[in-house]
């Protein structure tokens, strides 16, 4: 089970089913098994099944192949990979977030830990050994990359981008920027995001297999893009840190444009490889299984977490389940700042006695060590009990301590993809 304590929770009817359908959606995004299901090697071919359909290479066209693993799970992603190409791996590097826990079975393959969600100097350097390492990549070597969420805090090219990203990522965060608002300006701070790993990898061939945790499956904004050429520009990056008030002459950001050769660009495949989209039909599946008829409110939930629920709430009906999935963001507005995450605070917003909420972010890390929090009528009933006031919570954005106090935090091993959050709602 990844869901580490969902026995301890379900105890009722209701709340057995909501965790039996997010443990297959999760099961879905296990990052090993994903690896295994969509990657085969027959007779020095390799066979890469993604959306869109099949990817065949054949390796007896390079001299040498390398791995590139950047964010969050590329690490177990790299490790499951070197398993199935073996003795023909040259060298690879990986740049992930945290040591996996998969024993690495081949010294060819090196593991670099950074700092997430903020770069550091750690991540500087262990960048300049991926930069190295695709540099030296001749014409007829092909590198395999995966591309994952949180790759846009982790690689990070020079101490100027590092020390540029971290006021921007600080500032455009607490003035609530989305994603994509957020990724535009990391691109243009950069030498390796918004395409600019593509260019210090030309001519070798790259095949980059991408893990989206972006609404829409937007691959130039998944890690800001390091491999896919960005459609954006400086001006687009100076306009919104004129949006959010960020001034240049402030805080001294100085942006660039990215890569716009597109020459650099034709030996590159970029496939979406793992989306939300695969743990919402796994999901859907087991409500089939388990005999109730599924409605998928939609892939791209967005907005703030304490108002994405009401529209939902508004046309579930009494025995529908609504799945969902997307990634909602958090506006500070109280002066003492409690601790949680997204997905708990939704579902602190929402709680209702004729509902179950369960939001869940996909890699288990929901901006604390819980994945997120289930809430319903018991929920309700232990927080009176404990004359907890869920509002009170809810403005001091300390979600988490709430749930904490009322057993409803969800854990999760840390071994699955990063594809944003995965909702559930259930209608008694």
């Amino acid at each position: 089970m990844i869901i580490t304590n969902s026995q301890k929770l379900a105890i009722n009817s209701l709340r057995k089913k909501a965790f039996l359908i997010a443990e297959a959606g999760y099961e879905a995004i296990d990052i090993e098994k994903a690896v295994n299901r969509k990657i085969k090697l027959r007779n020095n071919r390799l066979e890469i099944f993604c959306f869109g359909g099949r990817v065949k290479i054949n390796l007896f066209d390079f001299n040498r192949v390398f791995i590139i693993g950047i964010g969050k799970g590329s690490a177990i992603a790299s490790i499951s990979l070197v398993k199935i190409l073996g003795k023909k791996l040259t060298k690879g590097i990986v740049l992930d977030s945290q040591i996996p826990k998969l024993k690495i079975e081949n010294s060819k393959l090196k593991i670099l830990i950074g700092t997430h969600p903020l770069p550091s100097k750690q991540n500087v350097i262990a960048t300049q050994e991926i930069i190295k390492l695709v540099k030296s990549a001749n014409k007829d070597d092909l590198i395999i990359s995966f591309i994952c969420g949180g790759g846009s805090a982790l690689l990070c090219g020079s101490d100027k981008e590092l020390k540029n990203s971290v006021i921007a990522t600080k500032e455009l965060t607490k003035a609530g920027a989305n994603i994509l608002e957020l990724n535009t300006v990391r691109k243009h701070l950069s030498e390796v995001k918004g395409g600019g790993l593509a260019k210090l990898v030309y001519p070798a061939t790259m095949i980059s297999l991408i893990v989206s945790d972006v609404l829409g499956n937007n691959l130039s904004m998944v890690a800001s893009g390091p491999t896919v050429f960005d459609k954006t520009t400086k001006n687009d990056a100076e306009k919104i840190l004129t949006k959010y008030k960020i001034q240049n002459t402030k805080y001294k950001i100085q942006t660039r444009e990215t890569p716009k050769d597109k020459k650099c660009f034709k030996a590159i495949e970029n496939l979406l490889f793992i989306s939300n989209q695969d743990a919402i039909l796994a999901m859907v599946e087991k409500t089939k299984k388990i005999k109730i008829k599924p409605k998928i409110y939609s892939l791209e939930i967005k907005g703030e977490a304490k108002n994405i629920f009401v529209p939902i709430i508004k046309k579930i009906k009494k025995g529908e389940i609504f799945l969902g999935a997307g990634e909602t963001i958090v506006k500070l507005k109280s002066q003492k700042i409690g601790k949680g995450g997204r997905n708990t605070e939704a579902v602190l917003a929402a709680i209702n006695p004729n509902l179950l909420i369960l939001s869940l972010a996909s890699d288990g890390r929901d901006n604390t060590e819980a994945a997120g929090a289930i809430g319903d009528a018991l929920t309700l009933i232990k927080a009176k009990k404990m004359n907890l006031n869920p509002k009170k919570f809810l403005d001091d954005h300390d979600s988490f301590n709430f749930f904490k106090k009322t057993g409803d935090l969800i854990f999760t091993e840390q071994k699955t993809f990063n594809v944003a959050d995965l909702m559930i709602i259930l209608r008694k």
